[in-house]
């Protein structure tokens, strides 16, 4: 099995997938709040984008120097991380980030609380597996762009469950 290929791949998506991104977006004059929260917003965004097109460059320019990030290694996860053999992704792989709650501490630091579904085809499945997680991600202002910095990320609920949205019980 290649997990540690998948993991540094996912670890580098799952973490990018929550934070503002800046390749490719623009510069805005505004501060404050909702500037910053914004931008976080932004950068989801055009990670999910990224990640949807392969785009490894893009995903790489979002994490901080000294990302890090703690997978969950249920087994589940451990069977996605073997199907994707030689490649980053296991075949369909997509992951859907749902923030629950963003956090600007100060001008350097913010944190995000929320949960994702990941996607993937196994071979000889009619549906996708999807499983749920639970992360939480702080980031780190660098250069003026917010960056995923850490990441924790659990197979398990969010203290309040899963949202209804995520179709898991």
């Amino acid at each position: 099995m290649h997990i540690r290929k998948f993991v540094r791949a996912a670890a580098a998506s799952a973490i990018l997938a929550s934070l503002p991104l800046t390749a490719g977006a623009e510069h805005h004059e505004e501060t404050g709040p909702a500037a910053e929260e914004a931008a976080i917003d932004q950068v989801r965004d055009d990670f999910m984008a990224a990640l949807a097109e392969g785009d490894f460059a893009t995903l790489g320019a979002l994490a901080h120097p000294d990302f890090i990030q703690v997978m969950p290694g249920g087994p589940d996860h451990l069977a996605m991380f073997a199907a994707a053999g030689d490649a980053p992704f296991p075949p369909g792989y997509s992951l859907d980030i749902r923030p629950q709650e963003l956090v600007i501490l100060d001008e350097e630091w913010a944190y995000e609380f929320g949960t994702t579904i990941i996607s993937w085809q196994p071979a000889g499945a009619d549906e996708p597996a999807t499983i749920p997680n639970t992360y939480l991600m702080l980031l780190k202002k660098e250069d003026g762009a917010w960056k995923p910095y850490r990441e924790v990320a659990s197979a398990l609920p969010p203290p309040s469950g899963w949202p209804e949205t995520t179709g898991v019980e």
